[in-house]
């Protein structure tokens, strides 16, 4: 059937809540900023942070059609804005620190580890391909057990590029070797995964969870609506 196997990561194997809009975030934010000489408030921190975000996204629109942009890039320039020259090595480590305060919970979905164990057993190609950012995605990978388990992991921060654009999904063939003619992709997002595969010209398999769009039209091959993974086709 499938040989290769292409998922989404948050709502598909990992079940998380996140809150980027949390006043405490962003006053922690600031006292995290403060501390390194930066002066600011909470306002003014996520105002400057959201539009150099879009910022970036403009300038990467003129050169594909859903771009993303990398957290890290922009501190420094929020950062440089406030009169300060942080290192690298701070810029990862906020990252990691914004991601961990805006966390609520993460957790694998049952049966991600068999799952994805019993297809590289049978010797499937296994695949991710997320929309998000490298410095937290890597760590969460790693956090809950899962980071070797995929033969490439193609994140949108890294490769500027977002699904559904299919330039993402080239970008996963290019670099990772994928094969997309003997693929399937399995994700809970019709926006974003299912018309991503579409748009590639591979199948889908759309997974309801808590984190699938509400009153979303969904067209995919496979459809489980109960959120068992234990469902994908060709694994068992």
């Amino acid at each position: 059937m499938y040989q290769t196997y292409i998922f989404d990561l948050y709502g598909t194997l990992i079940d998380i809540e996140t809150d980027e809009n949390c006043p405490r975030l962003w006053d922690a934010m600031m006292h995290h900023f403060r501390y390194k000489g930066m002066e600011t408030t909470a306002d003014e921190l996520k105002r400057l942070v959201d539009e150099e975000v879009e910022r970036q996204l403009s300038e990467e629109r003129k050169k594909c059609e859903v771009p993303d942009f990398v957290m890290e890039e922009v501190l420094a320039e929020v950062a440089s804005k406030l009169n300060g020259k942080p290192s690298k090595a701070w810029l990862e480590e906020t990252v990691r620190w914004f991601r961990t305060v805006s966390m609520r919970h993460i957790a694998l979905y049952d049966g991600v580890v068999e799952i994805l164990e019993s297809l590289r057993a049978k010797g499937k190609k296994v695949y991710l391909l997320s929309n998000g950012q490298k410095t937290f995605i890597e760590a969460e990978l790693k956090r809950l057990g899962i980071y070797k388990l995929f033969h490439g992991i193609a994140i949108s921060s890294e490769a500027k590029l977002s699904k559904p654009d299919p330039l993402f999904y080239q970008y996963l063939s290019r670099t990772y070797g994928a094969d997309l003619s003997s693929a399937i992709m399995i994700g809970n997002d019709p926006r974003t995964d299912l018309e991503g595969a579409r748009r590639i010209g591979i199948d889908a398999c759309y997974l309801h969870t808590a984190s699938s769009p509400d009153n979303m039209k969904v067209e995919s091959k496979f459809q489980i609506w109960d959120g068992d993974l234990r469902q994908i086709p060709g694994w068992a």
